[in-house]
């Protein structure tokens, strides 16, 4: 069986307040086109469909219309809930969806309850376990549904290895056995784009934990395309585009997974071409003045001015000479007194902020619940916002 695996799509995803939907839905065609040309039994979409848990009209349009081009090409999906995703909202589209062989998983479940999709082609059967991603507050439900025992003292990321173990027991020996999960997995390299707060230790699952029986672990939640060592081959397709200035460089793709029954895939990734790449320009205004028509060739940018000191109207004066400037960064003198520390600091996430805070504040350690608790809260916080 062939499949196609991309995910993290983040459709409606702005950057710096400029929509990037056309971009997004140009890439979803040459999602389609690739599809098509490589003969694709089935696409596997790892999850965070939508870049909000409320997206607007225009994305759903595009998510949409892609799926009904992709089931009148006769083209099998599937697609999990990412931790941007609104799992509830996605849910209600299951059963419309499913009659278009558009196979949607919004919670995670027992096998025998949707938490094995089967897929057959041309008399090949293929057995996909899908974990969708689940919150840290609701992973008790989840627990609960699938009858794990685990003791509820032990980190997210164990309780749903063991729930993950749990879904693969189902595998089979004369089917094509596929993971896909929407996962942070240990050692495996972020971008800086992703939640921080859903990159922290206790996420981490161990990839030795995957089982050497699958033929093919399909991941999202990391925007940086890359494969993971683990016991099956296991890859993060990586973003459909770059989504901002972290993932500056990186050649955005799909991957083709050939895989047939008792046998490890083949994989072969394939770059996309389409949207807009991002980049980093410093440089001195005199330069930029010199180098606009140059800069002005299609890539979305980031422009860094160094100045001796403050220059009134200098940012909009920049945005009218290199319209694609995306953000402007004037960079001043460092004023005396200010160290690696301090610059140290403005790069830790929430939860290292209030970690540090409490253990200067208490003089101890900080009590593992109580980071769990900022975590949540933390999380509810963002959910709300959304």
């Amino acid at each position: 069986m062939r499949f196609l695996h991309t995910a993290d799509w983040h459709l409606g995803k702005n950057l710096r307040a400029r929509s990037r939907l056309d971009e997004q839905e140009q890439a979803l065609q040459e999602v389609l086109d690739i599809a098509s040309r490589e003969k694709i039994d089935c696409l596997l979409m790892a999850g965070d469909l939508f870049d909000s848990h409320a997206p607007s009209a225009e994305a759903e349009r595009v998510a949409y219309g892609f799926f009904a081009e992709l089931s009148g090409r006769h083209i099998t999906a599937v697609f999990i809930a990412g931790n941007h995703d609104h799992p509830g909202r996605l849910g209600a589209l299951e059963p419309l969806l499913g009659r278009m062989q558009i196979h949607v998983r919004s919670h995670i479940r027992p096998p025998s309850e949707g938490g094995i999709v089967e897929i057959e082609v041309k008399n090949e059967r293929a057995r996909i376990a899908v974990m969708p991603w689940v919150p840290e507050h609701k992973l008790i439900n989840a627990e609960l549904m699938m009858g794990a025992q685990a003791d509820r003292s032990v980190a997210y990321a164990e309780r749903m290895s063991l729930m993950m173990e749990s879904l693969c027991e189902a595998f089979t020996e004369d089917g094509v056995n596929i993971l896909m999960g929407h996962l942070y997995v240990m050692g495996a390299v972020a971008s800086g784009t992703e939640r921080a707060v859903h990159l922290s230790q206790p996420y981490a699952l161990t990839a030795q934990r995957f089982p050497p029986f699958a033929a093919y672990a399909a991941l999202g939640h990391l925007h940086r395309p890359q494969q993971i060592d683990a016991p099956c081959p296991a890859l993060y397709s990586g973003s459909l585009l770059q989504l901002d200035f972290g993932e500056e460089g990186q050649q955005k793709r799909v991957v083709i997974v050939d895989a047939k029954a008792g046998k490890k895939a083949r994989m072969e990734s394939v770059p996309l071409s389409s949207g807009r790449a991002l980049r980093t320009v410093k440089a001195a205004m005199a330069e930029l003045e010199r180098r606009a028509a140059e800069l002005t060739s299609g890539d979305l940018l980031r422009v860094i001015v160094p100045l001796d000191k403050p220059q009134p109207g200098i940012s909009q004066k920049l945005r009218q000479l290199l319209p694609d400037a995306i953000d402007v960064e004037v960079e001043l003198p460092r004023p005396p007194g200010e160290n690696a520390e301090a610059e140290a600091v403005r790069l830790l996430r929430p939860d290292e902020l209030f970690e540090r805070y409490y253990q200067s504040e208490r003089e101890c350690e900080t009590p593992p619940e109580l980071m769990d608790a900022f975590r949540k809260l933390y999380q509810e916080a963002l959910d709300a916002s959304r």
